[in-house]
């Protein structure tokens, strides 16, 4: 799937896609959302940077559209972080830099809900450098699978993404690049979504 915008790419991120208003945790799974994923060089918003983000749009709970990019580090990626992503230093050589990739992801988002998996990380990261470039953060409201999968796989001992997906015999490889993660949140918030009408 191409990504294609439905507005047009400006050097500037218009006010109704970034405010100060502080977004209300759902909960429950929305049918029209958009899920997120990011790898970064490490786990501080503060102090590592993010080197992918990707996105699925959801509409009636399909997917319709999808978001990729890597993104020209701020700092060298760890080994540690290559053999965890498969990302390497090379690969995000000719990348974009962070401010044009973020503007391209918010007029994917738009004002649509956000869904992740432990997707307060995200929002973290995502979150710092947008208030790093403009002085405002992302107003969507947002739905944290984590929060659901524990309530639905109570017998798992971990409710990691992967360890959920291997549960429903979903497919993990390629785990940890941030579009594979996406689908396999998506994937595990359909499940949910039939096993909570039955809970």
């Amino acid at each position: 799937m191409q990504l294609s915008l439905d507005l047009n790419i400006k050097n500037e991120i218009p006010e109704i896609l970034l405010s100060n208003k502080k977004p209300k945790m759902l909960n429950f799974l929305p049918n029209n959302c958009v899920i997120v994923d990011i790898e970064t060089t490490g786990f501080s918003a503060q102090n590592d940077s993010i080197i992918e983000i990707c996105a699925l749009k959801v509409v009636e709970n399909k997917v319709v559209n999808e978001f990729s990019s890597l993104i020209k580090p701020e700092k060298q990626i760890s080994s540690y972080i290559t053999n965890l992503t498969g990302i390497t230093m090379e690969m995000t050589k000719s990348a974009p830099e962070l401010k044009k990739v973020l503007t391209d992801f918010c007029y994917f988002v738009q004002t649509n809900p956000i869904v992740g998996h432990n997707i307060k990380f995200d929002l973290s990261f995502l979150n710092k450098k947008l208030d790093d470039l403009y002085k405002k953060t992302l107003p969507n409201d947002f739905s944290d699978t984590l929060t659901f999968a524990r309530k639905v796989y109570q017998k798992l001992n971990s409710h990691k993404l992967t360890n959920i997906a291997k549960h429903l015999n979903i497919d993990t490889k390629n785990a940890h690049r941030a579009l594979k993660d996406c689908y396999m949140t998506y994937q595990i918030m359909i499940d949910m979504k039939e096993k909570i009408t039955t809970l």
